[in-house]
């Protein structure tokens, strides 16, 4: 798939966008299996990701992550949209302004909600929308950190 991240979000002042876009891989194991009886059917999913960006407004070249994400697919009967909830951490390589980051070493937080549209049962597209927290967690002295948010589209194959 591939995403594309802007910030500042929110308003803050004085802030220098950084905006930044490019591929990203996902591999997921299913934890368990969807109980349709349950008041809220679904299924909890675990995945790695890599996502390697480059940066097209502000000052650096390129974030690079990997990312551990915990996902909850809502499952409903018999529908072929499966809409999910995910949160993941992860370690962040970038070259963003040391002024913002204060290291090549960071770290991400990120949240994202999003549908699955099943065109088989074993391909479906996916659209997301995510945000994503970029910071050192204070082990250098600058360290603003970066607010990105934006949408992801991809495809999955499941085995």
């Amino acid at each position: 798939g591939a995403a594309v991240l802007f910030s500042p979000f929110g308003s803050p002042t004085g802030r220098e966008a950084i905006n930044y876009a490019g591929p990203l891989v996902q591999y997921g194991y299913m934890l368990n299996t969807s109980d349709p009886d349950a008041a809220c059917p679904g299924n909890f999913e675990v995945l790695g990701e890599l996502f390697g960006a480059g940066i097209f407004k502000g000052t650096g070249n390129y974030v690079a992550n990997t990312t551990l994400w915990l996902r909850y697919n809502f499952i409903p009967p018999q529908s072929k949209i499966v809409p999910y909830l995910q949160l993941g951490a992860g370690v962040t390589l970038t070259d963003i302004d040391r002024k913002v980051l204060g290291q090549a070493f960071n770290f991400n937080l990120n949240v994202a909600t999003g549908l699955r549209y099943f065109l088989r049962p074993d391909f479906s597209l996916n659209a997301e929308y995510r945000y994503q927290h970029i910071s050192n967690a204070g082990l250098s002295e600058n360290n603003l950190g970066v607010n990105a948010h934006g949408p992801a589209l991809s495809v999955s194959w499941y085995y």
